[in-house]
């Protein structure tokens, strides 16, 4: 099963081992003391030898040299610490959870194949049972008593084998000191040998990080049967001479015993426990004097942001935030000052043990995200009994993590989640660890985990669990609201649950796998048959339309809804419509595309559509005013978030005389986005010309649609049709300026030659050159509150851009209509693509009329492209145009002809 070995390992710990090092400290500080707890007399690093000599003895005189494997499976921390020590210091540990059901051991002897298991005597256990079943030897032990720490053979002392000390009936330092098995975030847990090497080389590394001494004492309340709980807490603390404590009960926090009486100088924990620790120390007074700390630890996940800054505040000392594995042990942390440390990261890793590589196996250069590979002397020489997961996970001598990492310049390590737990929603890659962090932002959310959930058309969608905080309420569409400035909209969660705890693991960690489980079985419970619903004479079914009264009623927050009454004009806007169709989609198990509230805005209209589900189908043409007797406009909707409404508006305004044919943008929902503006109009223009074989066409559309719009045209007179007129509204035109076009052209030659670096470039000088187009044209009024509105987020971050997308407006904008650098948008990746496909866009002259409606942009660039350009200048801003205006200019320039 053995890994190659990495080639930054060494033999540094020689020929030593777990025993030798203990012996060796009992020999130096036998007087020390190696373990205290609350219901014991403490145990010196002498006695803690001679325990270990008798129990040695006793495996002996049992036939099991030092190379057998000995389950152990006591439930007292102390007594279980003091048995896996002394089994690990003469043959191969083996813990065992006594928590663990029937089958769940039957399963771990099978994979572990222990030859003897050590229990107490008297203690009935599943352990027992299985054992017992399977004819495995069974060791009994009795507690010393008289409030002494120790473990006494239950068979007659006949010294058969001597108490031995001998050094030469230690284990070899290469040998497993115990195998463990993962806590099980994965689906099967796997089985890791850690060596006596490997557990050195771990003590010496966490000692050399926090300065550990023999006057050290580290708080023992992690589970002693999985990696950090031993590796850490126990032998760390032994291996580095100072003592372990252990309070009564590691699940109830005593703040007065744990800290106080048992006085540690340090413990390593998960964020649940830190958690439970800062609840009691707020409720102390003396909190910040009652203890002798110096520094906490924190691993296993993430600590929000919140609970760290507030542990550090009340305790008067330095959380900090480590990062290792069962397979690796500790790899990086953040240190205590003066040391290296910076709250969200993971700290600096030892040198020369990790790197982040792509997908295909080559390393990133500072910054990027990949996974993160880790070598070096802790690592486990691989998995037992698992040869394929081997070759899977141990590449020439590097561990593969599936960990998501990136190291900035400064050599912080930062994880992004699981590579295994990203959520693929139609294609755009979601870091679920991104989304909680996001939530726990909210000052009323305690605890969140993002978790995938099924989609028909997307394969994943985004749902996400909530602990509230005690006292504190908060609705679903509050949340919603708030992540709307705090992550791009496709990755807001489409459901948010409400739970009292969240489902971890052992360590600490979110199983985001039995969210996802327990989702779909309320969900299979909840949903109602595919078949279509009884209708009321209407044709509508009545329990949907008291459904979809009961949800206006909330999210529009008025009392009188009637069934005709208009979504927007009651008040909904685009966030109110993603609330209120992801809450239908919970309710009734239907798939509800993005375009249904381009046709059904009304209560009667959307009980019709959902009360037959063919007519669910997504579109990618909408038919609106469909009895106007004028020829169509052809609205290529800009927007390729859901809801944009200047569709909806523009419709209702110009009138049911003026039909509109809706054409959706790429990107909505899981559709893909061309690389290009041609091949989105080449895309398009089979759907066009099926709705409007022949001529005269009239094409319009608001910003980037103005563009797709545009390039339609081109291709329709190059295919012998007539084309009336284009309207563009409020659409960048820089792509018509030649300083632009030259540039455009020169990165796109280096892009050809060094490929995806100078993409990125060409998008991101398209959105600044068209960010300066919008300022530059702004009256001075406008420019000054612009750059006071911007001047907070530049110090903040120097110049970085910020927000969700190229066309939606921060809630400020929306509301009042004030300019800001910031309404634009880049980070999400949708937007990245168009702004690729416009920096590579060169219109070419045409002659066809533009009607151009000026509201923030200039188009005095496209007279090169058009020599019939007529300007129409209007309110509002680029964001949130006044529709009113923008539907009389059209108005008066769509008459029919002749009219």
């Amino acid at each position: 099963h053995k890994a190659p070995v990495p080639s930054g390992r060494s033999s540094d710990a020689g020929q030593r081992s777990v025993a030798s090092e203990i012996r060796r400290r009992a020999e130096l500080q036998g007087d020390r003391i190696a373990i205290v707890a609350t219901e014991f007399e403490p145990v010196s690093y002498s006695e803690l030898q001679s325990l270990i000599a008798e129990i040695r003895s006793t495996l002996r005189r049992a036939g099991l040299d030092r190379d057998a494997r000995v389950g152990v499976a006591i439930s007292q921390a102390p007594h279980a610490a003091l048995a896996i020590v002394a089994v690990s210091c003469s043959a191969v540990c083996v813990p065992l959870s006594p928590k663990q059901t029937l089958r769940e051991v039957e399963i771990s002897l099978v994979s572990l194949q222990p030859d003897a298991i050590v229990l107490l005597k008297g203690a009935e256990s599943v352990v027992r049972q299985a054992a017992a079943a399977k004819q495995i030897k069974i060791i009994e032990f009795t507690p010393a008593g008289d409030k002494k720490l120790g473990l006494t053979s239950v068979q007659p002392q006949i010294d058969l084998v001597p108490k031995s000390d001998d050094s030469s009936d230690d284990p070899d330092p290469e040998a497993p000191a115990f195998i463990l098995q993962t806590s099980g975030t994965a689906s099967e847990p796997k089985i890791i040998p850690f060596s006596h090497r490997n557990m050195l080389a771990a003590a010496a590394r966490v000692q050399g990080w926090f300065n550990l001494s023999s006057q050290d004492r580290c708080l023992s309340a992690s589970p002693l049967f999985y990696s950090h709980g031993l590796k850490v807490t126990v032998f760390t603390s032994l291996l580095t001479g100072g003592s372990i404590a252990f309070p009564a009960d590691a699940a109830k926090v005593d703040f007065t015993e744990w800290f106080g009486v048992l006085k540690p100088t340090w413990y390593s924990a998960g964020p649940t426990l830190h958690q439970l620790v800062l609840d009691q120390a707020l409720l102390k007074p003396d909190a910040t004097t009652i203890h002798s700390l110096r520094f906490v630890m924190s691993g296993g996940a993430p600590l929000p942001r919140n609970v760290l800054e507030r542990l550090q505040q009340t305790l008067g000392i330095p959380v900090i935030e480590h990062y290792g594995s069962s397979e690796a042990a500790q790899i990086s942390a953040n240190l205590p000052p003066p040391g290296p440390s910076k709250i969200g990261t993971c700290g600096v890793p030892a040198p020369n043990i990790i790197k982040i590589v792509g997908d295909d196996g080559r390393q990133l250069p500072i910054g990027e995200r990949g996974e993160v590979l880790v070598g070096g002397p802790t690592v486990t020489s691989g998995y037992l009994n698992d040869s394929e997961l081997n070759r899977a996970c141990f590449v020439d001598g590097w561990f593969r993590t599936g960990d998501i990492g990136s190291v900035d310049q400064e050599g912080f390590l930062t994880l992004h989640g699981r590579k295994s737990d990203l959520i693929n929603r139609g294609g755009e890659k979601i870091s679920p660890v991104e989304v909680d962090e996001a939530l726990m932002r909210h000052p009323a959310v305690l605890e969140a985990a993002a978790f995938p959930i099924p989609h028909t058309r997307l394969g994943e969608d985004v749902a996400a669990a909530v602990v509230l905080r005690p006292g504190m309420a908060c609705t679903s569409i509050e949340i919603r609201k708030y992540l709307q400035e705090q992550v791009a909209a496709f990755k807001i969660p489409r459901r948010i649950i409400f739970r009292d705890q969240l489902p971890k693991g052992s360590t600490g960690k979110v199983l985001r796998r039995h969210l996802t489980a327990d989702w779909q079985e309320k969900a299979r419970a909840q949903v109602p048959t595919p078949s279509v619903p009884a209708a009321t004479k209407d044709s509508t079914n009545k329990e949907i339309v008291e459904k979809l009264i009961d949800l206006w009623r909330r999210l529009l927050k008025v009392d009188e809804i009637s069934i005709d009454d208009d979504f927007f004009e009651k008040g909904g806007d685009s966030l109110l419509a993603v609330e209120m169709l992801a809450e239908l989609e919970a309710q009734t198990g239907f798939s509800i595309p993005d375009t249904v509230l381009f046709e059904a805005t009304t209560i009667r209209q959307l009980a019709r559509r959902l009360s037959d589900g063919t007519s669910l189908a997504p579109k990618h043409l909408i038919k609106m005013n469909t009895g106007g007797a004028c020829p169509p406009l052809i609205y290529f909707h800009g927007n390729f978030y859901r809801f944009g409404t200047s569709a909806i508006k523009l419709s209702k305004l110009l009138g049911p005389a003026q039909p509109l044919l809706v054409v959706a943008p790429h990107g909505a929902g899981d559709e893909p986005i061309p690389n290009s503006i041609e091949a989105m109009a080449a895309d398009r223009l089979p759907l066009i010309l099926n709705a409007q074989p022949d001529g005269p066409y009239r094409l319009g559309g608001k910003c980037l649609g103005g563009i797709v719009a545009f390039e339609v045209a081109r291709m329709l007179v190059a295919a012998g049709k007539e084309v009336e007129m284009v309207i563009m509204i409020d659409t960048p035109t820089i792509n018509a300026r030649k300083s632009v076009r030259l540039l455009f052209t020169a990165i796109a030659r280096a892009e050809s030659l060094f490929g995806s670096v100078f993409e990125s470039a060409m998008g991101w000088t398209w959105f600044r050159c068209v960010q300066l187009q919008r300022f530059w044209h702004y009256p001075w009024s406008k420019r000054a509150a612009a750059i006071r509105r911007r001047l907070p987020a530049v110090q903040a971050s120097a110049g970085a851009v910020d927000g969700n997308s190229l066309h939606v407006a921060t809630t400020s904008g929306e509301r009042t209509g004030e300019p800001a650098l910031d309404e634009w948008k880049f980070t999400d990746p949708r937007t990245f693509r168009y702004a690729v496909a416009m920096s590579h866009y060169r219109p070419e002259p045409l002659a066809v009329r533009v009607v151009y409606v000026k509201v923030e942009f200039d188009p005095g660039a496209w007279k090169r492209i058009s020599v019939d350009l007529d300007i129409a200048n209007s309110l509002g801003t680029h964001e949130v145009p006044d529709y009113a205006d923008v539907a009389r200019h059209l108005s008066m320039r769509l008459q029919p002809i002749g009219h």
